[in-house]
């Protein structure tokens, strides 16, 4: 098994870039927006581009811009089509089980978080997903940056970009 890249600066450095794109992707937005020579391999960025496009199907509210965020995506057929191969279950990043043997899903499995007890691994399959790894880092991150944009008397509109509530929310 081929070894991850790790970052080589910053508060991430020598932590692997695939673990760093699912847990906090909005550094890696960052990295793209602030750092000339920051690429992605064709790997990091396919994996990359499904948890961006994700985010939007899913609606999950970040704490950053998104549309910087989708301006990164590379297959901007998927974008536009809301094809990934993930889905957010309220906790957990979760591999669509139709897509297991996918190479993207693949390379990650490693931050695959175990089953516990109350969910044994044939349950699993009728749940449709396993999951890969939970957002834990991403929800501290985006409590930090919440937390750092109240202490500077930033606005809601400031911090989520004039979302607005859930409840503004109509199909």
């Amino acid at each position: 098994m081929q070894e991850e890249r790790k970052l080589t600066f910053g508060k991430y450095k020598g932590q692997e870039i695939k673990y760093i794109i699912l847990t906090h992707i909005g550094y890696i937005m960052w990295c793209f927006e602030n750092i000339d020579w920051f690429k992605l391999t064709d790997e990091e960025q396919a994996l990359y581009d499904a948890i961006a496009i994700m985010i939007k199907k899913e609606r999950l509210q970040m704490t950053f811009p998104v549309e910087i965020m989708y301006k990164h995506i590379r297959d901007r057929e998927a974008f536009e089509k809301l094809k990934t191969l993930f889905t957010f279950n309220g906790e957990y990043t979760t591999c669509k089980m139709s897509e297991e043997n996918n190479s993207i899903c693949n390379s990650i499995e490693k931050y695959r978080i175990p089953i516990t007890h109350s969910i044994r691994k044939q349950e699993c399959s009728s749940l449709g997903s396993l999951s890969l790894g939970d957002l834990t880092g991403l929800a501290h991150s985006m409590n930090k940056e919440i937390e750092r944009a109240r202490l500077n008397c930033e606005s809601d509109e400031d911090i989520f970009g004039g979302w607005g509530s859930m409840n503004d929310y109509k199909d």
